[in-house]
Protein backbone atom coordinates (compact mmCIF):
# COMPACT_ATOMS: atom_id res chain seq x y z
CA UNK A 1 0.00 0.00 0.00
CA UNK A 2 2.98 2.66 0.67
CA UNK A 3 4.65 1.35 -2.73
CA UNK A 4 1.04 2.22 -4.31
CA UNK A 5 0.96 5.70 -2.50
CA UNK A 6 4.33 6.35 -3.29
CA UNK A 7 4.04 5.55 -7.24
CA UNK A 8 0.74 7.64 -7.34
CA UNK A 9 1.74 10.67 -5.48
CA UNK A 10 5.01 10.78 -7.86
CA UNK A 11 4.25 9.14 -11.14
CA UNK A 12 0.56 9.37 -11.45
CA UNK A 13 -2.04 6.97 -12.57
CA UNK A 14 0.02 6.39 -15.58
CA UNK A 15 3.33 5.60 -13.48
CA UNK A 16 0.66 3.24 -11.38
CA UNK A 17 1.53 -0.28 -12.78
CA UNK A 18 1.68 -3.74 -10.84
CA UNK A 19 5.52 -4.05 -12.02
CA UNK A 20 5.98 -0.73 -10.55
CA UNK A 21 4.22 -1.38 -7.01
CA UNK A 22 6.40 -4.58 -7.03
CA UNK A 23 9.18 -3.16 -7.86
CA UNK A 24 8.86 -0.49 -5.09
CA UNK A 25 7.76 -2.93 -2.12
CA UNK A 26 10.69 -5.17 -3.16
CA UNK A 27 8.05 -8.13 -3.60
CA UNK A 28 7.84 -10.59 -6.80
CA UNK A 29 5.11 -9.47 -9.08
CA UNK A 30 3.28 -13.04 -8.18
CA UNK A 31 3.30 -12.25 -4.61
CA UNK A 32 1.57 -8.86 -5.20
CA UNK A 33 -1.10 -10.77 -8.22
CA UNK A 34 -1.76 -13.49 -4.74
CA UNK A 35 -3.53 -10.65 -3.61
CA UNK A 36 -4.22 -8.20 -5.88
CA UNK A 37 -5.08 -8.80 -9.69
CA UNK A 38 -4.50 -5.52 -11.02
CA UNK A 39 -4.07 -1.74 -10.19
CA UNK A 40 -7.66 -1.27 -9.79
CA UNK A 41 -8.04 -3.66 -7.07
CA UNK A 42 -4.69 -2.17 -5.10
CA UNK A 43 -6.54 1.42 -5.35
CA UNK A 44 -10.02 -0.34 -4.02
CA UNK A 45 -8.01 -1.71 -0.99
CA UNK A 46 -6.53 1.85 -0.13
CA UNK A 47 -9.58 3.75 -0.32
CA UNK A 48 -11.10 0.68 1.74
CA UNK A 49 -8.36 1.74 4.31
CA UNK A 50 -8.42 5.30 3.97
CA UNK A 51 -12.45 4.89 4.89
CA UNK A 52 -12.13 2.60 7.62
CA UNK A 53 -9.66 5.19 8.93
CA UNK A 54 -11.68 8.32 8.13
CA UNK A 55 -14.66 6.58 9.93
CA UNK A 56 -13.06 5.63 12.88
CA UNK A 57 -11.30 9.59 13.33
CA UNK A 58 -15.01 10.69 13.00
CA UNK A 59 -16.32 8.25 15.64
CA UNK A 60 -14.00 9.47 17.88
CA UNK A 61 -14.00 13.53 16.96
CA UNK A 62 -17.95 13.03 17.18
CA UNK A 63 -17.62 11.27 21.02
CA UNK A 64 -14.98 14.22 22.33
CA UNK A 65 -17.89 16.86 21.50
CA UNK A 66 -19.64 17.96 24.30
CA UNK A 67 -22.57 16.49 25.13
CA UNK A 68 -25.17 19.30 23.57
CA UNK A 69 -23.13 20.79 21.14
CA UNK A 70 -24.03 23.44 18.85
CA UNK A 71 -24.37 23.24 14.88
CA UNK A 72 -21.04 25.53 14.43
CA UNK A 73 -19.01 23.26 16.81
CA UNK A 74 -20.41 20.15 14.99
CA UNK A 75 -19.50 21.50 11.75
CA UNK A 76 -15.78 23.04 12.65
CA UNK A 77 -15.06 19.33 13.79
CA UNK A 78 -16.15 17.78 10.64
CA UNK A 79 -14.62 20.47 8.44
CA UNK A 80 -11.28 20.25 10.57
CA UNK A 81 -11.23 16.85 10.32
CA UNK A 82 -11.54 16.76 6.30
CA UNK A 83 -8.89 19.76 6.19
CA UNK A 84 -6.41 17.73 8.73
CA UNK A 85 -6.96 14.82 6.46
CA UNK A 86 -5.77 16.81 3.21
CA UNK A 87 -3.01 18.67 4.89
CA UNK A 88 -1.31 15.15 5.78
CA UNK A 89 -1.03 13.95 2.39
CA UNK A 90 -2.17 17.00 -0.41
CA UNK A 91 0.22 15.47 -2.91
CA UNK A 92 -1.80 11.54 -2.46
CA UNK A 93 -5.07 13.52 -2.73
CA UNK A 94 -4.38 15.63 -5.36
CA UNK A 95 -3.32 12.56 -7.77
CA UNK A 96 -6.78 10.83 -6.46
CA UNK A 97 -8.61 13.75 -7.47
CA UNK A 98 -6.74 14.66 -10.61
CA UNK A 99 -5.10 11.77 -11.92
CA UNK A 100 -7.45 8.45 -11.55
CA UNK A 101 -10.06 7.69 -13.41
CA UNK A 102 -13.64 8.88 -11.62
CA UNK A 103 -15.16 5.26 -11.41
CA UNK A 104 -12.16 4.62 -8.83
CA UNK A 105 -12.30 7.97 -6.67
CA UNK A 106 -14.34 6.34 -3.95
CA UNK A 107 -16.41 3.49 -3.53
CA UNK A 108 -20.47 4.00 -3.08
CA UNK A 109 -20.71 2.01 -0.51
CA UNK A 110 -17.95 3.74 1.63
CA UNK A 111 -18.68 7.19 0.94
CA UNK A 112 -22.55 6.09 1.53
CA UNK A 113 -21.42 4.86 4.87
CA UNK A 114 -19.37 8.31 5.90
CA UNK A 115 -22.67 10.57 4.71
CA UNK A 116 -24.89 8.35 6.58
CA UNK A 117 -22.54 8.98 9.55
CA UNK A 118 -22.33 12.98 9.10
CA UNK A 119 -26.05 12.88 9.09
CA UNK A 120 -26.31 11.46 12.07
CA UNK A 121 -24.20 13.96 13.82
CA UNK A 122 -26.03 16.92 11.59
CA UNK A 123 -29.98 15.77 11.78
CA UNK A 124 -30.82 16.97 15.34
CA UNK A 125 -30.10 20.76 13.66
CA UNK A 126 -31.87 20.31 10.26
CA UNK A 127 -35.24 20.86 11.43
CA UNK A 128 -36.59 22.56 9.02
CA UNK A 129 -34.59 20.35 5.72
CA UNK A 130 -37.16 19.18 3.50
CA UNK A 131 -34.83 16.30 2.52
CA UNK A 132 -32.02 16.05 5.20
CA UNK A 133 -29.90 12.52 3.02
CA UNK A 134 -30.23 14.95 -0.02
CA UNK A 135 -28.77 17.58 1.99
CA UNK A 136 -25.54 15.91 3.49
CA UNK A 137 -25.22 14.14 -0.66
CA UNK A 138 -24.72 18.22 -1.63
CA UNK A 139 -22.89 19.75 1.27
CA UNK A 140 -20.14 16.70 1.17
CA UNK A 141 -20.03 17.46 -3.01
CA UNK A 142 -19.77 21.30 -1.75
CA UNK A 143 -16.80 20.11 1.11
CA UNK A 144 -14.96 17.88 -1.19
CA UNK A 145 -14.88 20.22 -4.48
CA UNK A 146 -13.65 23.30 -2.08
CA UNK A 147 -11.23 21.09 -0.04
CA UNK A 148 -10.23 19.32 -3.35
CA UNK A 149 -9.11 22.44 -5.13
CA UNK A 150 -7.82 24.16 -2.52
CA UNK A 151 -5.45 21.24 -2.04
CA UNK A 152 -4.63 21.33 -5.53
CA UNK A 153 -4.18 25.09 -6.27
CA UNK A 154 -3.51 26.72 -2.53
CA UNK A 155 -2.70 24.11 -0.20
CA UNK A 156 -1.28 26.92 2.05
CA UNK A 157 -4.55 27.49 2.95
CA UNK A 158 -4.82 24.04 4.50
CA UNK A 159 -2.97 25.53 7.45
CA UNK A 160 -5.07 28.21 7.57
CA UNK A 161 -7.63 28.57 10.45
CA UNK A 162 -9.86 31.16 8.00
CA UNK A 163 -10.55 28.08 5.80
CA UNK A 164 -12.32 26.47 8.66
CA UNK A 165 -14.49 29.30 9.40
CA UNK A 166 -15.27 30.23 5.59
CA UNK A 167 -16.22 26.55 5.14
CA UNK A 168 -18.73 26.61 8.61
CA UNK A 169 -20.14 29.98 7.37
CA UNK A 170 -21.00 28.64 3.57
CA UNK A 171 -22.58 25.26 5.21
CA UNK A 172 -24.55 26.36 8.62
CA UNK A 173 -27.09 28.47 7.28
CA UNK A 174 -27.65 25.43 4.46
CA UNK A 175 -28.46 22.98 7.29
CA UNK A 176 -30.04 25.76 9.54
CA UNK A 177 -32.73 27.14 7.37
CA UNK A 178 -36.18 29.11 8.52
CA UNK A 179 -39.01 27.54 7.61
CA UNK A 180 -40.64 27.25 4.58
CA UNK A 181 -37.29 27.05 2.54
Amino acid sequence: MQAATYILTEAGWAGLTTNAIAARAGVNIGSLYQFFPNKEAVIAELQRRHAVAIHEELRQTLAGLPEHPSLTEVLTVLVEMLIIEHRAAPALHKAITEELPSTLRWLPEEKQALQRQVLASLQPFMGNVPDPELAIFLMSVAAEGAIHKVTAQRPELLHSPQLVAELVTLFEPYLCRPAGR
